[in-house]
C-alpha cells in the first residue's frame, strides 16, 4: 500500500508543477499539462523506477500522456537500464507503462541494446515485452525477433519470438 501512496503522491505533487498548451497530443481546452514530470515508485527507501518525461498530459483520468519519456529501471539502487522514446502513456490503474516512436532499450548491466517501435512495462510483474519486430544488438550480434521480445528489467534473460540472426563479419567481435 506504501508503493501505491507513494506513486500516487508524484504524480499529483507534479501534476501542478507547469500548466502549458505546447505539448498537446488533444488540442482540448483546459487539459493539465505539466513540464518535466517524473514519477516513480520507492520500497525500502530506494527508488525501483522512475519514469520521466519531458512534458505529461493529466487530462484523462485513467492514463498519462507522456511527451518523450525515459523509464530508469533500477536494480539494489543502481540504474540498471533505460527504456525511451518519442511518446508514452502510464495507465493509473493497471500501472502499466508503453513506450513507443524509435522505442530503445538500453541495459547498462548487459550492456545491450534493444530497439522496437513499441515497448510495454508492467510495474507489478516487472516485465517488459515488445509486440512487433524487434532488434537485439550486443557486441557484434544482431538478432532480429520478428514477434517481440519479453524480459524482465534485469535484461539478464530475454525470449525472443520468431529469431533471425546477423553474425559479425570478425570472429573477434564475439569475444567482446
Amino acid at each position: 500500500m506504501k508503493r501505491i501512496y507513494s506513486v500516487f503522491i508524484g504524480i499529483f505533487c507534479l501534476a501542478g508543477c507547469d500548466v502549458s498548451q505546447e505539448f498537446a497530443p488533444d488540442e482540448n481546452a483546459g487539459m493539465q499539462l505539466a513540464k518535466k514530470v517524473a514519477i516513480f515508485e520507492s520500497q525500502d527507501n530506494q527508488k525501483k523506477w522512475v519514469l520521466r518525461a519531458e512534458s505529461v498530459d493529466f487530462s484523462d483520468l485513467q492514463n498519462a500522456t507522456l511527451k518523450n519519456p525515459d523509464l530508469l529501471l533500477k536494480e539494489n539502487g543502481q540504474d540498471s537500464a533505460s527504456v525511451t522514446g518519442r511518446t508514452g502513456t502510464f495507465n493509473y490503474p493497471s500501472k502499466k507503462v508503453t513506450i513507443e516512436g524509435n522505442a530503445r532499450i538500453q541495459s547498462f548491466t548487459e550492456h545491450l541494446v534493444i530497439t522496437s517501435n513499441r515497448f510495454f512495462y508492467d510495474v507489478n510483474r516487472n516485465r517488459i515485452w515488445s509486440d512487433g519486430k524487434t532488434v537485439i544488438i550486443r557486441g557484434g550480434v544482431k538478432v532480429t525477433a520478428q514477434e517481440g521480445v519479453v524480459t524482465d528489467s534485469k535484461l539478464s534473460r530475454v525470449e525472443i519470438k520468431k529469431q533471425t540472426t546477423q553474425l559479425p563479419t570478425d570472429a573477434k567481435e564475439l569475444k567482446k
